[in-house]
This record gives structure tokens, C-alpha cells and sequence, in this order.
């Protein structure tokens, strides 16, 4: 980072003061030929090194906008999908959109990950939900496209599987003891929505922790403890996982189950703690 003049010029005064034959050099006066050298030299130092800095930061930006071929770098592209869009080798030699097309950039979450066994990138994207705040898994139709846009991305020889998935389901058995003069009902709505504000903040393909649910919890007002009996999650119509401790999500994001007879209204106990 380029240093101020004032700063530059102070570190040559005390050079120059360093040196016993420049001692005779002590005039008080602002327009003095060594004072006003100084400054001169100070001034096209700040210059240099602030083209540096521009320098170092064009090629920053260049740097980070070549393709690089990363997990991050393929989930950014995700973000730049458009539906009913085909890709051209634009003038710069790189694949991307014409000017002027209009395609819906319908991925809104993205990320990937590379398999260290096996080599395999494996990508998850989701777009926004009909709710405000939720997410959906992609159209059939839609993915089809996404997969055939990192089909041309793709550096040669990346193994990688694009997939959008419906969110994974979070089952929650559990005894809430709570202050035994609260209105029941209003604390169960608050419970509730402690634990789906909980999953909704997730990071997306993050990870549920059961310590950080069990807080969530226990974060609302009147509830006194938490007894976890059962913490399970699914993907689709697969059987519930259940979790000892942290599970990673399988479609990207979570929600709260919604199965008959398997819902939060169905799986949590509350009991007076007298």
C-alpha cells in the first residue's frame, strides 16, 4: 500500500539526519532547496508506489476473473445461468452469453465440491422458492439445461454431476420443559419457529449441528431445558438418517418435516417444569 508523502518525507529527513556531513542542513524555512528536494522526491516515491498499487489491483481483479477451474470457481458459474440461453465463445476466446439475451438466471444457490476418492465434482444449485425465503429444487427441464451448460463449461477431464434436490426433512423428537406458566400453545408456535429459523439460516449445503439446534431452542423465552430423544433427517422418500451430532444436507438446504405424523406438532412433548 502506497505511503503517504508526509510519511515518505519524514523518512527521509531521518535519513538525512543520520548522516554526520548533512548535519549543516537545519534551515527552519519551508522553501529551503533541501527541504523543497525532499519534497520532490517524496511526491514521485507516492507516485511510483501508488501505480503500484493500481497495478497490483488490475491484476488482482484479472486474476480472479480467469477460469480457474475450483469448486468455487464452477459454483459461481451456476450463478450465471441462463435459462434458454446458448453459450458462444466470446471475443475474448471464453465461453459465456451474447450481449442482449435475456434468460433468467434462475440459480440463486449454488456450491461444489470435489470427492477426493473418486475425483468427481459434485455440484448442487437450487432456485428461489414460491415463498419468500424458501428454496426449491429446479424443474426437471431446467436441470437439463444447467447440466448441459457445465457440459461446455467443464474443463477436459473434470468428472462432475450437476443435481437439484427437493430439501432434505428434519425430524425432531423431544421433551421441552418450560416455565409452567406460560400459555402452552404460544409457546409451542415459538418452539416452532425457533427451529425452522434455525434450519432456514443455514449456510446452503451446510451443516445441521444438534448442539446448535438444542441452543436454538432453548433460546426461547420460558423454556428451561431440552431433552433430545430422536434427531433424524431424510432425503426424498429415502428412510430418515438418524444424527449423533452433525449431518450434511443432502439437497443443499433443510426444512422441517413435514410427513403426517412426523411434524414438529406431533413430535414434541412439552412438560411443565415444576
Amino acid at each position: 500500500m502506497a505511503r503517504s508523502i508526509s510519511t515518505i518525507q519524514a523518512a527521509i529527513a531521518a535519513e538525512r539526519q543520520a548522516h554526520a556531513e548533512l548535519a549543516g542542513l537545519t534551515s527552519p524555512s519551508a522553501t529551503s532547496i533541501y527541504g523543497l528536494l525532499e519534497y520532490v522526491q517524496a511526491a514521485s516515491c507516492w507516485a511510483l508506489e501508488t501505480l503500484w498499487d493500481r497495478f497490483r489491483a488490475d491484476v488482482d481483479t484479472t486474476i480472479a476473473a480467469a477460469p480457474a477451474g475450483t469448486p468455487g470457481w464452477y459454483a459461481a458459474r451456476a450463478l450465471e445461468f441462463q435459462l434458454g440461453d446458448t453459450l458462444t465463445i466470446l471475443a475474448s476466446g471464453k465461453p459465456g452469453y451474447a450481449t442482449g439475451t435475456t434468460g433468467a438466471k434462475i440459480v440463486t444457490r449454488a456450491t461444489a465440491k470435489e470427492n477426493d476418492q473418486t475425483g468427481k465434482l459434485f455440484i448442487k444449485v437450487a432456485k428461489d422458492g414460491a415463498a419468500a425465503g424458501t428454496l426449491a429444487a429446479l424443474a426437471p427441464a431446467e436441470l437439463v439445461q444447467v447440466q448441459g451448460y457445465f457440459a461446455r463449461l467443464r474443463f477436459t477431464g473434470t468428472r462432475l454431476e450437476v443435481v437439484s434436490r427437493d430439501a432434505d426433512r428434519l425430524r425432531v423428537t423431544a421433551s421441552i420443559y418450560y416455565d409452567p406458566l406460560l400459555d402452552v400453545p404460544s409457546l409451542q408456535v415459538a418452539v416452532s419457529a425457533a427451529i425452522q429459523g434455525y434450519l432456514a439460516a443455514l449456510a446452503f449445503d451446510g451443516f445441521v449441528y444438534l448442539a446448535k439446534l438444542e441452543d436454538a431452542i432453548q433460546a426461547v423465552p420460558g423454556v428451561q431445558d431440552v431433552q433430545l430423544t430422536s434427531v433424524a433427517a431424510r432425503t426424498g422418500t429415502a428412510a430418515p438418517v438418524v444424527i449423533t451430532r452433525i449431518y450434511e444436507t443432502a439437497a443443499g438446504y433443510i426444512v422441517a418435516e413435514d410427513a403426517s405424523g412426523f411434524t414438529l406438532a406431533d413430535t414434541l412433548t412439552f412438560v411443565p417444569n415444576a
